[in-house]
């Protein structure tokens, strides 16, 4: 009888570590990886010229381990429509020949991706496109200087209708000279992509001076984003002079002319000897009849560093004799404007220009941190009267203004037609308007700078006697008997602004 001895059956299972089967056999697999080219670059995003053209070169840093790099160009990020994907060896840069079939304006994308020992391959490493561009921009429009208010430090604003691309513009250059195409005054400045652009000295990089009198060319360039431009030259252009290019003006103080400003021995601001008080402010309207300016209390004092006339705000004004042109004579339409910049006080009753007196006159003046624009006509003169009326707007201490106060009744057609439109704009707006039911009637009130002489009217009532001395700066007056429209006044304000800002 035979023994038997029962021996175990092992079974072993191979398993992966985290528990599941890898593959057929059933071993871990640990997957093999290829680094990728880094810090790959284009030297350029838009090429010239006719077919067939060079790619711009495409440079990158290799990893530390791999067999050989492929190139392609796609019309996608990581594709190869344009190039199919090839192998450069080890290079380091890559600048693809004698391309053809591209379409101008169409993005292209050169790709570069490292290939293993094993053919494993890394991600592909895509770089900014480039296109192609052959044609020049068209169609620029020329430039448009019909805005008239250049200054001695400023070209007029200049608009034009934008040039037309295949592919796009990238910038627009704008010039001065003294004939079209010329860049003598000022030489070429990169504007950006707009269409409207007023060159002023000290911006941009602009260094420049008008004079006035003399013609002045713009000369406008429009570029592609591959360097392919287009032309135009403006008509000629002019410091804008209200005096020339604005009718009926009748005065004109500019405190910018140093030879209109003179002390009691006669002396003008531009003389070594001149006293430092303006004795006689010489209008420089150019009109039939020259209305100067004279002390009528005290001498205002001048700042010749801002050229700025100086009033203390106690004793100092400056009046001009009666005339026809100013207020013995009636009138349908008035222009005031006035630029000045406050002190450090704002709310004290304080006049800047006022003509008339108790019965009737416009006026402009500053009370409890506001500007007033006003007018008054309280004898009826067989339309009725017309009490006070204003606009007003507040203001801040140590600040430039540029004031228009404007009367226009050229609608006027009898006591029972419509009524007048009086408006006030400061620094090119518009702040406000009110009506009149009377025309400016003739008047022999003291026309006064600096201060009320001889009677006036506010928003409060009659003011009786002199008073209402400016403590303040003027730098400008001019008087128009004409009513301008709001552009005129906005061009108005912008001269104004570029002069004395």
């Amino acid at each position: 009888m035979f023994k038997y001895a029962i021996l175990p059956i092992f079974i072993l299972f191979f398993t992966s570590c985290s528990g599941g089967v890898d593959g057929a056999s059933g071993i871990s697999v640990t997957p093999v990886t290829q680094e990728a080219p880094t810090g790959a670059a284009i030297v350029s995003t838009v090429i010239t010229g006719g077919l067939p053209q060079d790619a711009p070169q495409v440079t990158w840093t290799n990893p530390a381990s791999f067999s050989h790099i492929e190139y392609a160009i796609g019309t996608t990020a990581g594709g190869a429509e344009l190039v199919p994907w090839k192998n450069i060896a080890t290079a380091t840069s890559h600048t693809e020949v004698s391309l053809t079939g591209l379409t101008e304006c169409t993005p292209y994308y050169p790709s570069v991706k490292a290939v293993g020992t094993t053919a494993v391959e890394s991600a592909t490493v895509t770089t900014p496109s480039f296109y192609w561009d052959n044609t020049a921009p068209t169609s620029l429009g020329v430039p448009d200087v019909s805005a008239d208010d250049a200054t001695v430090s400023s070209s007029t604003t200049t608009t034009w209708s934008a040039a037309v691309d295949n592919c796009q513009i990238d910038h627009y250059e704008i010039a001065i000279g003294t004939n079209p195409g010329l860049t003598n005054v000022q030489g070429w400045i990169d504007i950006g992509n707009v269409t409207s652009y007023k060159l002023r000295d000290g911006v941009d990089g602009a260094s420049f001076t008008l004079t006035e009198g003399s013609n002045y060319y713009i000369t406008l360039t429009a570029y592609d984003g591959a360097g392919f431009s287009i032309s135009q030259d403006s008509v000629a252009f002019q410091v804008f002079n209200p005096a020339t290019s604005l009718p009926n003006m009748v005065v004109r103080l500019d405190a910018n002319d140093l030879s209109s400003m003179l002390d009691n021995t006669g002396k003008n601001a531009a003389n070594g000897a001149f006293n430092g008080f303006v004795q006689d402010w010489l209008d420089t309207s150019g009109s039939a009849n020259v209305h100067d300016f004279y002390t009528g209390n005290a001498s205002p004092s001048f700042d010749n560093l801002d050229n700025h006339v100086v009033f203390n705000g106690s004793t100092q004004n400056l009046s001009v004799a009666n005339h026809a042109d100013l207020n013995t004579a009636t009138t349908n339409q008035r222009n005031i404007t006035a630029s000045f910049e406050t002190s450090a006080d704002t709310n004290t009753f304080q006049v800047i220009y006022e003509e008339g007196g108790s019965s009737r006159g416009m006026n402009i003046y500053i009370s409890g941190n506001n500007l007033y624009c006003g007018f008054w006509n309280l004898t009826d003169d067989g339309d009725g009267i017309q009490p006070f009326t204003f606009v007003s707007a507040p203001i801040s201490t140590n600040t430039i203004y540029h004031v228009t106060w404007v009367f226009d009744y050229t609608n006027y057609t009898g006591p029972a037609g419509p009524d007048g439109d009086l408006t006030c704009y400061v620094n090119g707006s518009s702040i406000g308007s009110t009506t009149s039911t009377s025309l400016l009637y003739a008047h022999s009130g003291t026309i006064s700078l600096g201060s009320y002489s001889g009677d006036t009217n506010d928003h409060n009532g009659t003011l009786s006697g002199d008073g209402g001395y400016l403590n303040a700066d003027i730098m400008e007056l001019m008087l128009f008997n004409d009513p301008p429209d709001a552009t005129t006044v906005n061009t108005i304000h912008t001269y104004l602004e570029d002069k004395w800002n």
